[in-house]
């Protein structure tokens, strides 16, 4: 079961990247952030820098409820930007499924792999997927959702 601060933390990081509210991303994240994309290769230390890539990222407006999802049994109110759907966390360390759409319209899986400290983010890996077609040699073996 997951720790209700873990859920409080993720779900306010969530909306201060939804709606650009950068001014209350330190409520969430730790001033001595690491935030690493490994897929890229990127490092990004302390939360400036960290506020930096998110707030320059190009062609990103601030998000709102407009599409909506089924994933499982659960119904999902997407934001244009970043929906968190799960967080699995307990102590220091947890996990964090999201949602991401991007300015394409391409939307994509992330899982942040992630440690707390005084309440906030201190580290975090980020691992991204596309959404991709489950090939149909597998169908044989697939459950029904």
């Amino acid at each position: 079961m997951t720790e209700p601060e873990h859920d409080r933390i993720l779900r306010g990081f969530s909306e201060v990247v939804s709606t650009h509210d950068w001014d209350r991303l330190g409520e969430f994240v730790h001033g001595e952030i690491v935030w690493e994309y490994p897929q890229s290769g990127e490092r990004f230390e302390g939360l400036a820098n960290l506020r930096g890539q998110f707030e320059n990222y190009p062609d990103l407006g601030p998000g709102t409820s407009e599409l909506s999802e089924i994933i499982g049994d659960t119904a999902y109110a997407l934001t244009p930007s970043y929906t968190l759907i799960a967080v699995d966390g307990g102590g220091s360390r947890g996990t964090a499924v999201v949602r991401v759409r991007y300015p394409d319209g391409s939307m994509w899986w992330a899982l942040n792999l992630y440690v707390l400290r005084e309440g906030r983010i201190v580290r975090s890996r980020s691992f991204f997927a596309p959404d991709f077609d489950a090939p149909d040699w597998r169908a044989p073996f697939r459950s029904a959702p």
